[in-house]
């Protein structure tokens, strides 16, 4: 009787243990993931302002080469918007945008990719290549300065969060013991 008291107890520490720190690493993942769909979004705009300057490629090709690129949820988003966009699908960057943030909900994106992208694509499409290029160029200084200040932030709360996950759940297992 004593041994499987023992047992069940052993048991349900170690899978205390093993949610706690799986839960732990979730947080810390949702993190990583987001810092990398901004290094993604650098990329991305640095592909689509080559596209527009120098291939010269029209923007919904160019945002979809771009898109190709970059991979992740950004390359998806950008993709998308290169195939909703232009004037065989007559809708604007800024109208393709907002369509594909609607049918695209299950992109893990963060808020502030969204409003660095809200901003450029209300200025794509209507001017000439120069001063999309610049548009680009504003919006890539914006993400650049948005991912340094971000990246020691959350490389931070993501060790946070593993190490809390482990500890809190050493803690139930303590308690319940």
């Amino acid at each position: 009787m004593a041994d499987s008291v023992f047992w069940i107890k052993a048991i349900g520490s170690a899978l205390t243990i093993g949610a706690g720190t799986l839960g732990g690493r979730a947080l810390a993942w949702k993190l990583e993931k987001e810092l990398d769909e901004l290094r993604r979004l650098e990329l991305a705009l640095m592909n689509l302002s080559t596209e527009v300057s120098y291939s010269l490629s029209s923007l919904p090709q160019a945002l979809s080469a771009a898109g190709k690129k970059a991979g992740g949820d950004i390359g998806r988003l950008f993709s998308l918007l290169g195939g909703l966009s232009g004037m065989e699908q007559r809708r604007t960057v800024e109208d393709a945008f907002g369509l594909a943030l609607e049918t695209s909900e299950d992109m893990l994106l963060p808020d502030c990719v969204i409003e660095i992208l809200e901003s450029l694509v209300q200025n794509l499409g209507i001017w000439g290549h120069k001063e999309q290029i610049s548009f680009i160029g504003i919006a890539l200084a914006e993400v650049r300065n948005e991912r340094g200040y971000l990246q020691d932030e959350y490389r931070k709360k993501a060790r946070m969060y593993r190490s809390l996950g482990i500890l809190a759940a050493l803690g139930i297992v303590i308690v319940l013991l």
